[in-house]
């Protein structure tokens, strides 16, 4: 019995001087990042409306909710309850939610041409940890374009209408009204 147990603590012994030592650290690595959530392709929006202002984010499957805030962080909002069409993370990898000046808290900002407004969100994961991010929207509304008044072959009615220099014809609806004086080039 004694041959046994000595020829076993050998066997033993010799499994481990195969199996080799190491003074590295152990590491443990995950296939997929727990603390992913980047919104592509940058944190700066330009928009021209304030109606619609679609953002994603990629992120990991392991966020489970998400949270906004319009005011810095003093109070959250869940984006289930700010978007019921929002798309979460554990779905396809992706976040996404369209802001809408239509909805509170927005609605009562003013935001006028040029002004910038920063959102601020809070990603939960699944292992208890929550990952800050930010995004600056930029309210840019498109230029308005001056219509100049056109003078056509249709007909034209009013009083006191004097038109001097050179005219471009276009086809044109009826004018109506009156006192219009018109100087200089109309053109297209």
């Amino acid at each position: 019995m004694q041959k046994s147990f000595v020829r076993s603590i050998v066997a033993v012994f010799g499994l481990f001087f195969l199996m080799g030592c190491s003074d590295a650290d152990p590491t443990v690595s995950f296939l997929r990042p727990m603390d992913n959530f980047e919104f592509k392709p940058s944190k700066d929006v330009v928009t021209s409306t304030l109606a619609s202002i679609p953002l994603k984010a990629e992120c990991s499957r392991f966020i489970t909710t998400v949270d906004l805030s319009f005011d810095g962080g003093t109070t959250w909002i869940a984006s289930d309850t700010y978007d019921s069409n929002y798309v979460i993370c554990s779905k396809d990898g992706q976040y996404e939610i369209s802001l809408s000046n239509t909805k509170a808290p927005l609605s009562s900002m003013t935001i006028n041409n040029g002004d910038t407004f920063n959102v601020k969100f809070r990603a939960w994961s699944r292992a208890g940890m929550y990952i800050n991010r930010e995004v600056n929207v930029r309210f840019v509304p498109p230029a308005q374009i001056k219509q100049g008044v056109l003078a056509g072959a249709s007909v034209q009615t009013g009083s006191g209408m004097v038109l001097r220099g050179r005219i471009v014809s276009h086809q044109q609806n009826t004018a109506a009204g009156g006192a219009f004086r018109i100087y200089g080039r109309v053109a297209e």
